[in-house]
């Protein structure tokens, strides 16, 4: 009987540490597949930029354009929500910024897309990856000044925490953030945030700066908060925000 037990034991102690290394496999296995997609947008975006000579007001021109092979190149595997970057960052053209939306040329989007994709674009596609796309001109281009390192796009889903689906903001997360650069590199950084402010905002009953605007009508230009763009700021550059 001791000898039975001593078998059991030693046969659940080799499962666990097998179900553990799978579970670390599959995970890791994750976290190339979205390297790989960061990768493709940030050389998505510089042909994109190379053709039309301006950024696109989203992720979907790249791919209604085919300069991305499938949308859920702009997924991450670990986003549970399946549209972070859409709850977070603005979902498509109808949540840019004014100013985007004046400096780019929408009609030539919409004049070199298939008829059948134009018609999807009232309803933009899901995305996991937050990026400066929606900024303001002046924002923008302070980012690409730093030229090859500049961040086209982040992932958040690989570091600590969980949305809130009540609220969902950048400070959801923190710790280990992947970014896809202008370079094509994709880079690991880490980012936290500091945390005694938002427990002084949460006592004042103020609520966090970078919270999602809620939802409006189609049509509606949302504009980005400065504190948005400066949260989104530390994800997208290793520069400190002039």
């Amino acid at each position: 009987m001791v000898e039975l037990l001593t078998v059991i034991a030693v046969i659940a102690v080799l499962a666990t540490l097998l179900l553990s290394a799978i579970g670390t496999a599959k995970k890791k296995g994750r976290q190339v597949r979205c390297i790989s997609n960061l990768h493709q947008i940030s050389l998505a975006l510089n042909m994109y930029l190379d053709d039309h000579e301006k950024r696109p007001p989203a992720f979907d021109p790249l791919v209604q354009q085919r300069y991305l092979p499938a949308p859920a190149v702009i997924l991450c595997p670990e986003d549970k929500t399946g549209n972070w970057g859409g709850w977070v960052n603005g979902s498509g053209p109808a949540l840019a910024t004014d100013a985007v939306m004046e400096d780019l040329s929408f009609s030539m989007i919409m004049e070199s897309t298939p008829v059948d994709a134009a018609t999807e674009m009232a309803e933009p596609l899901p995305f996991s990856y937050l990026h400066p796309l929606g900024w303001s001109n002046e924002a923008w281009n302070r980012l690409q000044s730093a030229g090859g390192s500049a961040g086209m796009a982040t992932c958040q889903w690989h570091g600590l925490g969980r949305p809130n689906p009540d609220g969902p903001s950048l400070l959801d997360f923190q710790g280990v953030v992947l970014r896809g650069q202008r370079d094509g590199a994709v880079v690991r950084r880490k980012i936290f945030w500091e945390t005694a402010v938002n427990k002084a905002s949460d006592a004042a009953g103020i609520a966090p700066p970078s919270l999602a605007p809620p939802l409006e009508p189609p049509g509606f230009a949302a504009r980005m908060s400065q504190n948005q763009t400066q949260d989104t700021w530390k994800l997208l550059s290793d520069e400190p925000q002039p």
